[in-house]
């Protein structure tokens, strides 16, 4: 593993160093764990820093989740004890290899934990892991990365099936609903188990992730990447709280509490221009005109709310909604000043989310009204959030400019790469805008070498790379006190006798490009030296 800020020569030498684990609530440190790991570490450097838990639309109380790595002989004395820790034992627990690709000293280590599995639903459970498996990691969204992946199952047997929500169950994990009765957030209830069940995998882990077993929308980012089983939703959650977790940033749609990261800009002066075609960033401000996060049973009261369209300039009017219980166009109808609006989305039992088409309307007061249908009993409106698009709003699908978005109570917060391509954004949508997709890159191969390892057998000299394209592979003879020559004849090869061009110190020198990395960083960038005596 590398960290190009900090090493300048990654050599074969396994060096024995910590990564701390820890939790900071209300200002208190908690420590998660801590783990020796196969890298070299020159100085004390953070890996990770982001909110321990990302809820939707949801006030979580502060705390921070951090990854802190020290060298060995930095290791701060109150971690000492972690040291000689011991692998955990849990009772009827099996570990399984999903995807392995190589070492996991340079692989990005993923563990899939589950909660509310009993004995007799192992097998559901493992079934369950490599659908998502297959559905994110080998399908279109995290396909790119797969090379760079190692992923681990663990199933640790639950006494009751399910997990809490209106009724408390006894579970692995403690796993409970926020609110009760909602299709929103999934909480950890028992962090401690769940580091005890990460311990074990035969190494560290890097991001985990746990899967409910429940049949219904639910999740949360942060320090665990939670989803659950359901058909309909269960990748879809998954997809964006990886997004939160991989890349390290927030939210994207409207309404959120935490913006910030690699997506997120305060001003149109945006950090992504390499994205953008010409010199001008096209900036794209539209007005929010009603946010009504309600979670609201139509069968009890319908929905009504009042807006005012703005008064000058030409403007298109669109509703973002999100339901639970709407399984078919009859379920439920969406009127604006009486006139019925057709939604654009898959209507299911499970949390559904929809688009109307952009209308022209005129300016003054207006209503949006939502009823209950066919009284089925379970039609429930999420949220619906109304805009104004000005004339010239640039809704090119990826196009990527500054694209305003809006905190919690409809306050203008900042700017986002794209209109509304990204998963980060649109739960629906099963790809990152540019921006996201490049930052996911950058972060991963800042954790892990281009060159897997250096063998050699008889003088000859062999390169193992990851199995990604395309790096290129340069090599190099030191001349003087630190400069080096490049041996033209060598290059591209991964297998090379370097006798034949005398003793000394050489340099194996690889470089990676992709067409999904436009910003220049030395994490696309690996050197191996080797000694030929």
């Amino acid at each position: 593993m590398k960290y190009i800020a900090l090493v300048l020569l990654v050599s074969n030498t396994a060096f024995a160093n910590f990564i701390v684990k820890k939790s900071i609530v209300d200002n208190k440190e908690i420590v998660e764990s801590v783990r020796a790991v196969n890298f070299e570490v020159k100085k004390i450097t953070t890996l990770k820093s982001i909110e321990s838990f990302i809820a939707e639309k949801d006030k979580m109380r502060p705390s921070l989740y951090q990854e802190i790595a020290y060298p060995k002989n930095l290791l701060p004395k109150k971690y000492l004890k972690f040291q000689n820790e011991k692998k955990s034992f849990w009772a009827g627990s099996e570990v399984r290899e999903i995807v392995k690709t190589g070492d996991d000293n340079n692989r990005i280590t993923i563990t899939v934990l589950g909660d509310g599995y009993t004995e007799l639903e192992k097998k559901k459970y493992f079934d369950d892991v490599n659908r998502m498996v297959d559905d994110l990691f080998k399908e279109i969204t995290f396909k790119s990365y797969l090379p760079l992946f190692n992923i681990y199952a663990v199933f640790t047997p639950s006494e009751q099936s399910g997990i809490s929500d209106l009724t408390t169950k006894r579970t692995a994990f403690d796993l409970y609903r926020s609110p009760k009765g909602s299709k929103r957030g999934i909480m950890p209830g028992n962090k401690s188990a769940i580091e005890k069940a990460l311990d074990l995998i035969p190494s560290h882990t890097d991001y985990p992730i746990i899967i409910a077993n429940d049949d219904y929308y639910g999740g949360l980012g942060g320090r665990y990447a939670i989803t659950t089983r359901s058909k309909t939703s269960g990748s879809m959650v998954l997809r964006h709280e990886l997004g939160h977790n991989f890349s390290n940033v927030g939210e994207e749609y409207d309404g959120g509490q935490v913006y910030s990261g690699a997506n997120f800009s305060s001003s149109s002066n945006v950090p992504w221009k390499e994205w953008i075609k010409g010199s001008n960033v096209s900036v794209n401000n539209a007005k929010f005109l009603t946010g009504s996060y309600v979670w609201q049973d139509l069968t009890k009261k319908d929905f009504e709310i009042k807006f005012n369209f703005p008064s000058s300039g030409d403007f298109t009017y669109a509703l973002k909604l999100s339901s639970v219980g709407w399984e078919g166009v009859d379920d439920v109808r969406v009127f604006l000043d009486g006139q019925k609006l057709e939604l654009n989305g898959v209507y299911t039992k499970d949390r559904s989310f929809f688009r109307t088409k952009r209308v022209a309307i005129s300016s003054g007061s207006h209503q949006i009204k939502i009823q209950d249908h066919n009284h089925d009993g379970d039609n429930v409106l999420a949220y619906a959030n109304g805009y104004a698009y000005p004339k010239g709003y640039d809704f090119t699908p990826g196009k990527v400019g500054a694209f305003n978005v809006f905190a919690d109570g409809g306050r203008e917060r900042g700017y986002r790469p794209t209109h509304n391509k990204c998963l980060m954004r649109d739960m629906r949508s099963k790809v990152f805008c540019s921006v996201d997709q490049e930052n996911i890159w950058l972060r991963f191969l800042s954790r892990i070498n281009l060159i897997d390892k250096v063998s050699e057998k008889n003088g000859i000299y062999t390169l193992t790379l990851l199995d990604i394209q395309k790096i290129d592979i340069r090599w190099f003879k030191k001349k003087g006190w630190s400069s080096f020559e490049e041996i033209t004849e060598l290059a591209g090869k991964l297998s090379v006798d370097l006798k034949k061009y005398g003793k000394g110190k050489y340099e194996a020198r690889a470089s990676f490009s992709h067409p999904e990395i436009r910003k220049k960083s030395d994490n696309t960038k690996d050197t191996r030296e080797i000694r030929v005596r």
